[in-house]
């Protein structure tokens, strides 16, 4: 083979290998934007999650002090509606 051959197959080479860089450079990038946009979600969802556990406690709480409310009255001992 020549040199302009060998030189010519080089350089059809390295421009192969340049634009497979660049794809995976494009690609990577478009990647870390993806990732990005999942730990805001996750961040959002945790936030959401947080707030909805400590609401459901608080309920459970409130529920809890009715139910003794209830219970500490004592029945029978009250006249009927119409008195």
């Amino acid at each position: 083979m020549t040199d302009k051959i060998v030189s010519h197959i080089a350089v059809d080479t390295i421009e192969q290998m340049k634009a497979a860089i660049e794809q995976l450079e494009f690609k990577v990038a478009y990647q870390e934007d993806n990732f990005d946009q999942l730990n805001e979600i996750v961040t959002n969802q945790q936030y959401m999650l947080d707030r909805q556990t400590h609401l459901l406690k608080s309920l459970v709480d409130k529920i809890k002090t009715m139910q003794v409310a209830d219970s500490d009255t004592v029945q029978g001992d009250d006249l009927p509606p119409h008195y």
